[in-house]
């Protein structure tokens, strides 16, 4: 917290911040909280820094943990798994086009062709959404939800009776939002006990009670609301407000008024509002 605000993603040394990939799941070295690094994440993302999410088993020996629980996906053609290209692989890891998997996988799709990594011009009014997540028969998902610059913005209950492959395809209509924002999608379901493939238990647990989750995520889809061919994140677009309405309060309110909580969040820590 000294060096890090996570309601505003501002960081004391944001200068040197000089990163392309942060670890949300470690499943070596979990939290008590799987989502605390999710929120984090999403900081960073809404003050403008373009973070991917990966994952990873951080395992250095076969005794204490199982190796590739906690995985990152990455998009490549992959038809001959022997020859993959290389400079694919890395082009996709440079434009966010990975999943992030601990036990669940799952993806995103807007508007019937824009996924994981692109930037989605809005044309119409409303916008789809389609959610799916996969997974082995011996993990279970119950949850899955949609979130917008962080902010859960839909969520379904899964029944999954332990199904191999497919186990949950989700279409939500979205209304066009105010201004830019960041898609993602997570689904979670409860924790796997047996021998075989058990969660891991917190690297620094909080309490003695634990309850096991399995989780999988997307990184972003970014929206372009305004159609100027980039996306502006949180930070940017509560800085253009500040410089349009200048000291006039009144007017800003209004205009943050149509934003989302992210975006007026950031609006009060420039105008000193957010004690940092």
């Amino acid at each position: 917290m000294a060096q890090f605000n996570p309601n505003i993603g501002k960081h004391r040394q944001a200068a040197a911040l000089d990163i392309d990939a942060l670890e949300v799941i470690t499943s070596g070295a979990m939290q008590s909280d799987i989502m605390l690094l999710y929120r984090d994440w999403f900081a960073l993302l809404n003050r403008g820094h373009r973070i991917a999410a990966v994952a990873s088993s951080d395992t250095h020996d076969v005794n204490r943990f199982i190796i590739g629980q906690g995985r990152t996906y990455v998009a490549a053609r992959d038809a001959d798994p022997a020859k993959l290209d290389l400079d694919e692989v890395w082009r996709s890891y440079q434009e966010g086009r990975l999943l992030v998997s601990l036990g669940l996988l799952a993806q995103i799709q807007v508007n019937g062709r824009f996924g994981v990594g692109d930037l989605v011009p809005l044309l119409g009014d409303s916008i789809e959404v389609v959610a799916t997540v996969f997974g082995p028969s011996w993990v279970q998902a119950d949850h899955i939800a949609l979130y917008a610059n962080g902010q859960l913005l839909r969520e379904e209950k899964i029944q999954d009776e332990h199904r191999a492959g497919e186990k949950a395809r989700i279409t939500w209509t979205l209304s066009k939002p105010a201004h830019d924002v960041h898609l993602v999608v997570i689904a979670t379901g409860p924790g796997v006990t047996q021998p075989f493939w058990e969660t891991p238990r917190p690297y620094q647990p909080r309490s003695k009670n634990f309850v096991p989750r399995v989780i999988g995520s997307t990184n972003p889809v970014w929206l372009d609301a305004d159609g100027d061919g980039q996306f502006q994140s949180a930070f940017e677009i509560a800085r253009r407000l500040i410089e349009q309405h200048g000291a006039d309060r009144e007017k800003l309110r209004e205009a943050l008024k149509r934003c989302d909580a992210t975006v007026a969040i950031q609006a009060e820590s420039m105008m000193g509002s957010v004690q940092e």
